[in-house]
Parts: structure tokens; C-alpha cells; sequence
């Protein structure tokens, strides 16, 4: 009688061991899924980052320039306003007064700052472009302004930066475009101000 209920056991017992190692791979399946979107998620917010930085680097770059030639901030030489279409294949020619040893003035200086800054916008960013405007006693504005596939609405269909007002304060005059730049969908600006 005890053999055969070992028999019976051991034939409702077959399969067990498949279905647990089953059931297994599922679960660890959807373990792998959830952090292989994890992953995507964290390349997303490391783009983002990466953009967010190369602007605190122009923004930077064009302050130490202003402050290193504060006659051509006062003499108003550092200013540059143009709409995203011009401003991201501009090229402004280089008295190349920093490297030829030549006297210039503050202008020819200011003149070179913005030439070399705009060259390194256009580097730097994707479809990279930039603005600057103000005076030496009210501060300048910077506008970085580049262009990101990943601005989309849940659509898929690129969105358009929102268009700045006098009314703009806070995060939203920081990621705000000036209505003069014309910036096409997919284009995302950023503002910062610099006091020099």
C-alpha cells in the first residue's frame, strides 16, 4: 500500500519543477524590463544634463569676457541679437586681436569676444545659437538657444519653446524665448543673466 502511494505522488509531482522554473524566468523577465527602463530614463535626464551644462559654459565664457573688457561693456560693444535661423550659421570676422599681439581697442576686443563665442555656441550645442543683450549697469541677458529631438509633446510632435513677455518671471523666463529669435518647434532656449 505505501509504494503505491509514492507511485501516485511521484506522477502528480511531475511537471512541478518546470512550471517553478517558469514562473522564475518571468518574474526575473520582468525585472529586466523594468530596469532596462530605468536605464532609458536615466539616458534621457544625462542628455538634459549634458545641455544644461554646455550652457552654464557659455554663460560663464561670455561673463569672464565682459568682465576682462569692462570699457566695451560700458561703451555698449557686447551686445548680440539675432533670430535662431541666422544666429546658428552666423560667423562674425575676428580682428584677432588676442593672438596677433596687435593694439586694438575695446570694440575690436568685444568684436572678438562675440566672434569666438558664437563659433563655440555653434559647436557646443545642437543647432546651437545665442543672444546677448543689456548694458554694463542693468546686467546682460544671455539666450542660449539649441535644438532637442527629444521636445515632444505626448504626440510625438515637437513642441515650441514659449515666447517671452514682460510678465516672464521665474523657471519660466529661464526657459523662455526671446520673440525676436523666431525659434522653430524643437528648439529649446535658456536664459541667465550676468552682472558684470
Amino acid at each position: 500500500m505505501k509504494l503505491k502511494n509514492i507511485t501516485q505522488l511521484r506522477r502528480h509531482a511531475r511537471g512541478a519543477t518546470l512550471i517553478e522554473a517558469l514562473v522564475s524566468i518571468l518574474v526575473l523577465s520582468l525585472g529586466l524590463m523594468g530596469i532596462a527602463g530605468l536605464q532609458l530614463n536615466a539616458m534621457a535626464y544625462q542628455k538634459s544634463s549634458w545641455a544644461t551644462h554646455r550652457v552654464a559654459e557659455l554663460t560663464s565664457d561670455i561673463g569672464e569676457r565682459i568682465r576682462a573688457n569692462p570699457a566695451g561693456a560700458t561703451n555698449g560693444n557686447y551686445t548680440y541679437t539675432a533670430n535662431y535661423a541666422t544666429a546658428k550659421t552666423a560667423a562674425i570676422v575676428s580682428n584677432s586681436c588676442r593672438t596677433s599681439g596687435a593694439a586694438c581697442t575695446t570694440a575690436q576686443i568685444a568684436n572678438d569676444d562675440l566672434s569666438a563665442w558664437i563659433a563655440k555656441a555653434q559647436t557646443a550645442l545642437p543647432g546651437g545659437a545665442v543672444n546677448l543683450e543689456g548694458a554694463s549697469n542693468t546686467g546682460f541677458t544671455v539666450t542660449a538657444m539649441y535644438m532637442d529631438k527629444d521636445f515632444v509633446n505626448n504626440t510625438g510632435v515637437l513642441q515650441s519653446s514659449a515666447v517671452c513677455t514682460t510678465a516672464t518671471v521665474g523657471i519660466a523666463w529661464r526657459n523662455c524665448c526671446p520673440a525676436a529669435a523666431a525659434t522653430p518647434a524643437g528648439v529649446r532656449c535658456s536664459r541667465s543673466d550676468i552682472i558684470p
